[in-house]
């Protein structure tokens, strides 16, 4: 990865960007996770949901705060440019990019080096670093699934004992649960995992490896057009065929008469 900017010869500010940028995702897919998880012990933890009032609902963001600076130690140490990779690299940045890796600020996983007999010599701070940033990838992304089965069956559940009307209604939310789960396993967790192992495999992929970075900044504005899409409401109000606050009105009252348990109401707001 390179700095593209003014910023691109400065080696050692263009080094604390380049951090501060890996890092970044690192908290996003973390605040992915604390998402989730918040939607969890509201649906099928609901008793526990007054614990994270007031003061302690910020104690879900310290491991978001942790990943953070682990991920930006991971890439400070283990992934900081150096000769040897500078010299490794010429070649394809030049021809890609333009730039002289020997001038321009970078990181970069290199598994291993080369003796002079020509013998491969395993790098164990990238090794380390790789398995650091899996790590991290493969716990977030399972804090999501395991969340989201959670969540998809209690909703499952809870239909045998709702009316048509709201059974629909919970049937676009388990849509909406599943697209939201999916969504950024295919434009975030498994993209970035793919790029990191690829230098293991030495296969180039030149410009394609700049999709990450896109993919990060349109997923957030990618994420509530599945909610708009798959609930009806959200849609009608949208398209403007009907007022969404007359619609979850009836749905307070259907549910009221019917003796449901369960809030639409509430898995509406937490869960989209």
């Amino acid at each position: 990865m390179l700095v593209d900017s003014f910023l691109r010869y400065e080696k050692l500010i263009g080094l604390y960007v380049l951090c501060l940028y890996c890092a970044s995702f690192a908290q996003c897919i973390s605040l992915q996770a604390t998402q989730f998880y918040y939607r969890y012990v509201a649906v099928c933890q609901p008793n526990n949901l007054g614990k994270l009032n007031g003061w302690r609902l910020c104690l879900l963001f310290v491991p978001c705060i942790f990943l953070f600076i682990a991920w930006f130690c991971l890439v400070f140490f283990a992934m900081r440019g150096t000769e040897e990779k500078a010299e490794y690299a010429r070649k394809i940045i030049l021809e890609v990019y333009r730039e002289d890796t020997s001038k321009v600020a970078f990181i970069g996983l290199q598994f291993w080096d080369t003796d002079p007999d020509g013998n491969r010599i395993f790098r164990v701070s990238d090794w380390l670093s790789y398995l650091g940033c899996l790590s991290i990838i493969g716990s977030c992304f399972s804090t999501i699934m395991f969340c989201a089965i959670k969540i998809y069956y209690k909703l499952k559940c809870a239909q045998n004992i709702m009316s048509s009307k709201t059974r629909e209604l919970h049937r676009q939310l388990l849509k909406t649960l599943i697209f939201q789960t999916a969504l950024p396993f295919f434009t975030m967790y498994s993209v970035v995992g793919t790029i990191l192992s690829l230098p293991i495999f030495e296969i180039d992929i030149g410009l394609i490896a700049n999709y990450p970075g896109s993919a990060a900044c349109v997923y957030p504005a990618l994420e509530p057009l599945i909610a708009m899409y798959f609930v009806k409401d959200f849609k009608n109000t949208l398209t403007c065929k009907s007022k969404v606050g007359v619609a979850l009105a009836n749905i307070e009252m259907h549910k009221a008469s019917s003796g449901s348990r369960i809030s639409f109401s509430a898995h509406l707001k937490y869960l989209i």
